[in-house]
């Protein structure tokens, strides 16, 4: 039997499933660990709290921060205020000298009250420019407070770990009393609400793919939906293979579990294609039983892809052939044999 039409081929890939997301967790400052409120395998909220540091050094710092930002802005506004009171005391006293000189074009005041009313203009002038710079760089000065304040404020946080996501806790690697250092991991986590299926595929089922294809998965008998997450565009150089990655519902499946994943290829247009089981295979070669008249012709084949239970045949035989379906390991080439037709099926 030879049939001749369109097919559907699809490429089987498998692997193990894994949580969609995980984190490896650290925390960013050394210290000693004061409290640790979960165990692997409980479940979290997005930013509970997971572990702590002990965190005095840093309240104190915070506090230094706060007061050092506080002492700045008073100072701010106590400099704008002199230097308004210095500008009025230089327009006096400056009033003032040109009264004294004044008076000195006519003799009536002496050259050295004079000086003495240039020296003291000379001091108003240079504490006006003193309290105008500080008042000029006050945004500048208080920026760099805040900065601190800021800083000291994120390392106090940085003392709580928290967890980045909702998930479950998959492992926790400190006890009370541990001291640990920056990037050491503490704790790992884990989303099992969507799991992904790591595989390689080859460029032409790569191809025939893109991101947000639907496809089965098939994790020990259970047919899942799901959906091409990633796919790697240019092949790995080593192994000419393109990175994918599949992801399904995690409700009814568990990280670790073999999953199968049927990648639908390109279509077959009116192709001729025979069983599987009408396949010989012999010394590297593949061959059918052809039925002539009620001779076997054993007849090379070329084959194509195999499609589900039937398998492409390039060139050899034809749709109107007549093949031996079964038992082909049993027949020889020239056997004769006697055709009896199917018997109908019962009512």
């Amino acid at each position: 039997m030879c049939i001749r039409d369109s097919l559907v081929p699809t490429e089987v890939v498998s692997g193990r499933l894994d949580p969609a997301r995980r984190a490896e967790i650290h925390f960013e400052l050394s210290g000693q660990v004061q409290s640790r409120l979960v165990e692997p395998g409980q479940a979290v909220q997005q930013d509970e709290l997971l572990l702590s540091l002990a965190s005095g050094d840093y309240e104190d710092a915070l506090a230094e921060a706060e007061a050092r930002l506080a002492q700045e802005s008073r100072d701010i506004e106590r400099d704008r205020e002199l230097l308004t009171l210095s500008k009025r005391n230089y327009s006096l006293q400056k009033n003032d000298l040109d009264r004294l000189i004044k008076l000195g074009a006519e003799s009536l005041v002496s050259q050295s009250l004079l000086d003495e009313a240039r020296i003291k203009l000379l001091q108003l002038q240079a504490e006006v420019a003193r309290l105008n710079s500080s008042v000029t760089s006050a945004g500048s000065r208080l920026a760099l407070k805040q900065a601190e304040r800021n800083r000291a404020a994120r390392n106090l946080a940085r003392t709580q770990l928290l967890a980045p996501f909702a998930g479950q806790v998959n492992s926790v690697q400190a006890q009370v009393g541990d001291y640990v250092t920056p990037g050491e991991v503490i704790a790992g986590l884990i989303d099992t609400s969507s799991l992904d299926l790591y595989a390689e595929v080859r460029g032409n089922v790569a191809q025939s793919l893109q991101q947000g294809d639907d496809v089965e998965v098939e994790v020990d008998g259970l047919m899942l939906p799901g959906q091409v997450i990633a796919l790697q565009v240019d092949p790995d150089p080593v192994t000419f293979t393109h990175a994918l990655r599949v992801r399904v519902a995690g409700t009814s499946v568990r990280p670790g579990q073999v999953a199968q994943a049927r990648l639908p290829l390109p279509e077959l247009h009116r192709v001729t294609a025979v069983p599987v089981t009408a396949i010989l295979y012999d010394e590297g070669q593949t061959f059918v039983f052809r039925l002539d008249d009620d001779v076997l012709v054993m007849t090379a084949v070329i084959l194509g892809d195999r499609v589900g239970d039937l398998q492409v045949v390039h060139r050899g035989v034809d749709a109107s052939d007549r093949i031996v379906t079964h038992n082909v390991s049993a027949l020889s080439d020239g056997q004769q044999v006697r055709v009896i037709a199917a018997e109908p099926a019962a009512g």
